[in-house]
């Protein structure tokens, strides 16, 4: 297979692509299309692709595009386990669930976020209980999102909170997720998003016969260049952590062990797909991770985040500067380079290998 050509160049391609080879395999097809249109007035849709056994006792679920852009790296893994004769055999006795476009408007707009600005992996969370604050983001808000793109005050705010509190601590205050700002970076909201409600009822209809599931959640923009980061929640005395160890050995962190990790993973973000699935889906064996493929050094990927987020608050989407910020969040969570590509699913066929092996222990 030659990987490269997995890939797309826009979301209309990967989901006709993907909706293709799935009906090619007989899965079956269901699409629950958002209110919202995409750029071209193309229809946006989260679409669960199902296939294998309905008694299956194990299932395996793929997500692509949690977070906008990132979904061109999930949607070419997906088409590569539907094309392969090889994975195909390899979970003919599993209930397979190919989730794509978890997030259909940020893929299409080339946004992290939601049509509401919700940063998915900050919206799984029991919204009828105490939910987590984020005080020192809230004393940054202003400076992570000023009126003026390039306004040195807010620069001056950030550098000084840097140089006085610490790189992990500047990081935590902006990756940790918020809920006071809905215009913000990170914003996990008061309530579920349309994602998230659309996603729990799929996963719930179509697992429902299923005893033991193992999701994968494949994200980019953290780490090194093609490399991968693999990553649960799950604490050293849960019998998960050991099953994932045995199979994926020093490759998998745990966010529930902070020696495993140093600067390169500084919060433990509340409200991931990953760590929601044990209430998802309460009355089964669940096991979730992801994969976070490398691309660009932090402060890229950031700041054209931070761009990006400015852009939708106070900026002109149709100018030549909307355009370019566009065009950089793009080329910070997609490189659109052979190399980078091969990497990718080079990975990705290894965890599909591994990920068997879980399901079959």
């Amino acid at each position: 297979m030659d990987s490269a050509t997995l890939f797309s160049k826009s979301y209309s391609e990967a989901r006709e692509r993907f909706l293709d080879a799935a009906n090619d395999c007989g899965f079956s097809i269901h699409s629950q299309v958002l209110d919202i249109s995409g750029p071209a007035g193309e229809e946006l849709a989260m679409d669960f692709a199902v296939g294998g056994p309905a008694d299956a006792a194990t299932a395996l679920v793929i997500v692509s595009g949690t977070h906008g852009p990132e979904g061109y790296t999930g949607s070419a893994c997906q088409l590569g386990f539907l094309t392969s004769p090889e994975f195909r055999e390899l979970f003919a006795n599993h209930r397979i669930v190919l989730v794509h476009a978890h997030n259909p408007y940020g893929f299409a707009w080339t946004r992290r976020t939601t049509e509401g600005n919700v940063d998915l992996n900050r919206n799984y969370v029991d919204f009828n209980q105490p939910l987590r604050g984020n005080p020192e983001y809230d004393a940054l808000h202003d400076a992570f999102v000023p009126r003026a793109i390039d306004d040195p005050d807010a620069k001056r705010v950030l550098e000084d909170y840097r140089e006085a509190h610490g790189a992990v601590a500047y990081m935590a205050a902006m990756l940790g997720g918020q809920r006071t700002h809905a215009d913000g970076l990170f914003y996990g909201d008061t309530k579920p998003a349309w994602s998230q409600e659309v996603m729990v009822a799929g996963l719930r209809r179509w697992l429902k016969d299923q005893k033991t599931v193992l999701l994968i959640d494949i994200h980019t923009g953290l780490g090194p260049y093609g490399v991968p980061y693999l990553v649960h929640g799950y604490p050293e005395n849960d019998p998960r952590f050991s099953v994932l160890n045995t199979q994926f050995g020093s490759a998998m962190r745990s966010t529930a062990v902070k020696e495993a990790f140093d600067e390169d993973l500084p919060v433990d973000p509340e409200g991931p797909i990953v760590l929601a699935m044990d209430w998802i889906l309460p009355d089964k064996q669940t096991y979730a991770f992801v994969i976070e493929y490398g691309t660009y050094p932090p402060d890229e990927v950031l700041g054209a985040h931070q761009q990006d987020n400015w852009l939708h608050a106070y900026g002109d989407l149709q100018s030549e500067q909307g355009k370019a910020i566009k065009e950089e969040l793009r080329r910070v969570m997609y490189p659109e380079f052979d190399d980078w590509k091969t990497m990718i699913w080079n990975e990705a066929e290894d965890a599909l290998h591994k990920s068997a092996k879980v399901l079959s222990g």
